[in-house]
């Protein structure tokens, strides 16, 4: 885990490297025992977990900073992604906050999820940045998730908009959805 300090403002958030999302791993991917709308809830209350709505709270307050780092990842990567968070994860080094990971389209086509993937494909990368937040459940075979859509700050997407131009007339016109049903 480390600190990714973004070059387009000054935000710091902790990155988990894939710690995170390890415990995560038959939710998102175990598409051959359970299928997509078994292991992936869309619906359910955050209010009803309090790491949940505290973390959603957390990501609203932030939420210029943390579309900063998004933007960061996009531009780095150039390729559509979004950013993941695991309610209940927290690096040892930095208890105090949320450590995220940075998911592409590639990434997350796996799942089968219709809802992930389309976000994904088709968010306008010039104006939003995705943020999933997920609990899972105990026995780790299934997870609750919520999104939520930054909108860039004005004053990012006109520093950067020449940047984010170029990646986004490099990323793919079409992004097939693939589903388990």
């Amino acid at each position: 885990m480390h600190q990714q300090h973004s070059p387009y403002m000054e935000a710091r958030f902790e990155e988990s490297l894939g710690a995170g999302l390890a415990p995560a791993r038959l939710a998102f991917y175990n598409s051959k025992d359970r299928k997509a709308r078994e292991r992936i809830h869309w619906l359910f209350n955050p209010n009803k977990d309090e790491r949940v709505s505290t973390l959603l709270a957390w990501i609203q307050e932030v939420s210029p900073s943390l579309g900063a780092f998004g933007l960061n990842k996009f531009l780095q990567g150039r390729e559509r992604g979004a950013l993941f968070v695991n309610a209940e994860y927290r690096p040892a080094h930095s208890p105090e906050q949320p450590a995220f990971d940075w998911l592409t389209y590639d990434q997350i086509h796996p799942t089968f999820d219709r809802i992930l993937q389309e976000s994904i494909a088709y968010y306008d990368v010039h104006t939003q940045v995705l943020v999933f937040v997920f609990l899972l459940s105990k026995s780790g075979n299934s997870m609750a998730m919520w999104r939520r859509k930054l909108i860039l700050p004005n004053n990012l997407r006109l520093t950067f908009g020449a940047q984010i131009t170029q990646a986004k007339a490099g990323l793919r016109k079409q992004y097939p959805i693939y589903l388990d049903e």
